[in-house]
C-alpha cells in the first residue's frame, strides 16, 4: 500500500538520514514565480499522476520534501495550479535539488538519471510544445508534421545514448520515448485545430503507431501520461476501423482487442466507469468487461460508480422540478403527471444543443398528437435571461420552454455537466432513462413511443 501523505520538511534539512523507515529521499528546490504558494508533489499509479504530497514554499520561495521507502519511478512536481509538470525520477535516498522558472527547470548537481531525462525533455521539447493546447494559432498539422518528421532521427539517436550505471531506468527510458513521441502526435491530431490534414496529408509516422495487440505490456502505466495515450490510441483506432457512415459506437469488448495485455484492459474500463449516466446502460456495457477489474482500487472505483447510478435506475421517482417558462409561470414535473416527460437540459451558447433543435421540432411535430409533454430547461445564467428569452421567441421553440436560472438543483441531482442531455420520465413521474439518446437519433422516438405503451 502506498503512501498517499508524506511530509515536507524545511529547506535547511541537508542530509539524506538512514531511520528506522529506510533510506529516506529528499526533493528540495526554488520557484521563481512569486505568486506560486504551494508545490505539489505527484506519483505515477496506473498510468496517471496521483497527488502524494504537498509542501508550502517558505519566504524565500524554498520547498523540500522527504519520502521513506518510495519506489523507484517517475514522479511530477508541479505548481499548485497544476498548470506545468516538471518530471524527474526518483530512488530510495535520492537528493534532488531543482528550480522552477518561467520557462521550465534547471538541475542542481543532478544524479545520472535526472541529468539524461533533462536531455530529453530539452530535445523533444520543440514537438511536445507544439502538441499541446491552448497552441498558437500558427501551429497546424502544416507546422507540426515536418517538426515530427525532422525528430524522429534525433530521437532514435537519444535512445541509444541512454546508458546510465541504473539498468531499470536505461529500461524505462528507453521504452518511454516511443510513447511519448506517440502521445504528443496523437495528442496533436485529436486537439482542436484551425486547420486539419486530409488523409493523404498525413505522414507516414503514423501508421507506425498501429500494432496488433498494442501495449502488450505495462511499461505505458508508469508514465503520468499512460492513459491519457491509451485514451487517444482507441480513438485513432476507431477512426481507422469505423466504416464510412457508420454510426454504431464500438462495444467495450470490440475495444479491449485492440489492447494486448489484461492489464491495460482494466485501466481502460476503469477509466470508463466515470462517465455513464444511467445504471441501465452501466450494466449492460460493463458486465461483459467487469472480469478485467481485478485489483482493490479498480473494484472501489466500480462500487462508487454503481452506487452513484443506483441514484437514477429506472423505476425511481424522479427530482421534481420547478422553473419558470418565458411567461414567469412555474411548471413542475408533478404538474405534468399523466404525461410522458421529455427534459431536454439546453443553453442558447451551446453549438450541440442548438444542432438538435430541428431534430427536436420534427419530433414534436411527429407526436403532436400523443399524451407527451416535450420541456426545455435552460441553463443559461440570469445575466443571458433576455438572451434566451429572444432566441426562444426568434427560433419560436415548441414545447415548455423553462428557465432554470444556471447549472440548478436538477443539474445537480442528475449529475449534468455536459450540454445537450436529454431524459425521459413516465406518466407516474418515475425515471425511465437520464441519459436518452438524442433527437437526431430514431431511437429517441422509439423509447417515448415504447414508455407510453408500456402504460396503457
Amino acid at each position: 500500500m502506498r503512501i498517499r501523505v508524506l511530509f515536507s520538511v524545511l529547506y535547511c534539512f541537508a542530509t539524506v538520514s538512514v531511520t528506522a523507515q529506510g533510506k529516506l529521499t529528499l526533493i528540495q528546490g526554488t520557484v521563481k514565480d512569486e505568486r506560486t504558494q504551494t508545490i505539489v508533489l505527484f506519483d505515477v499509479q496506473n498510468g496517471e499522476k496521483l497527488e502524494l504530497a504537498t509542501a508550502r514554499l517558505n519566504s524565500q520561495q524554498q520547498f523540500a520534501f522527504a519520502l521513506p521507502n518510495i519506489h523507484p519511478g517517475f514522479y511530477y512536481v508541479s505548481n499548485q495550479g497544476r498548470r506545468k509538470f516538471v518530471r524527474i525520477y526518483l530512488k530510495a535516498g535520492d537528493k534532488c535539488q531543482l528550480a522552477l522558472t518561467d520557462t521550465g527547470y534547471e538541475l542542481v548537481q543532478p544524479t545520472p538519471e535526472n541529468k539524461l531525462l533533462k536531455e530529453w525533455t530539452d530535445l523533444s521539447y520543440p514537438v511536445t510544445k507544439m502538441s499541446v493546447f491552448p497552441r498558437n494559432d500558427t501551429v497546424t498539422y502544416a507546422s507540426f508534421f515536418p517538426t515530427l518528421t525532422a525528430f524522429l532521427p534525433k530521437a532514435d539517436a537519444f535512445r541509444k545514448k541512454v546508458n546510465t550505471p541504473n539498468a531499470a531506468f536505461n529500461e524505462l527510458m528507453k521504452k518511454s520515448i516511443g510513447l511519448e513521441i506517440e502521445h504528443a502526435a496523437l495528442k496533436f491530431m485529436y486537439t482542436p485545430n484551425t486547420k486539419h490534414p486530409a488523409k493523404d496529408e498525413i505522414i507516414p509516422y503514423y501508421a507506425t503507431i498501429y500494432q496488433p495487440n498494442k501495449f502488450a505490456n505495462a511499461a505505458v502505466l508508469h508514465s503520468g501520461d499512460g492513459v491519457d495515450l491509451i485514451r487517444l490510441y482507441t480513438t485513432y483506432m476507431y477512426t481507422m476501423v469505423k466504416k464510412p457512415g457508420a454510426q454504431r459506437k464500438l462495444t467495450l469488448p470490440e475495444i479491449l482487442l485492440f489492447f494486448g495485455n489484461d492489464t491495460i484492459k482494466g485501466v481502460f474500463v476503469e477509466n470508463q466507469l466515470a462517465g455513464y449516466r444511467s445504471l441501465e446502460t452501466f450494466n449492460e456495457e460493463i458486465e461483459p468487461v467487469k472480469k478485467y477489474l481485478v485489483t482493490d482500487t479498480m473494484q472501489a472505483r466500480y462500487a462508487r460508480a454503481l452506487k452513484r447510478l443506483s441514484t437514477y435506475r429506472k423505476g425511481d421517482k424522479a427530482f421534481n422540478f420547478s422553473y419558470p417558462d418565458s411567461n414567469g409561470n412555474a411548471v413542475s414535473l408533478a404538474s405534468l403527471k399523466g404525461k410522458v416527460v421529455l427534459v431536454d437540459v439546453w443553453a442558447t451558447w451551446c453549438g450541440p444543443c442548438k444542432a438538435e433543435l430541428p431534430h427536436l421540432k420534427k419530433l414534436e411535430e411527429e407526436l403532436h398528437d400523443k399524451n407527451i409533454a416535450f420541456v426545455s430547461i435552460s441553463v443559461d445564467e440570469e445575466k443571458d435571461k433576455e438572451k434566451w428569452k429572444k432566441f426562444v421567441a426568434d427560433q419560436q421553440l415548441g414545447g415548455i420552454q423553462l428557465y432554470a436560472k444556471g447549472w440548478s438543483e436538477f443539474t445537480k441531482y442528475y449529475d449534468i455537466h455536459g450540454i445537450p442531455r436529454f431524459l425521459v420520465f413516465d406518466q407516474d413521474g418515475k425515471i425511465v432513462t437520464v441519459d436518452s439518446p438524442r433527437p437526431s437519433t430514431p431511437e429517441l422516438k422509439e423509447l417515448l413511443l415504447n414508455t407510453l405503451n408500456a402504460q396503457h
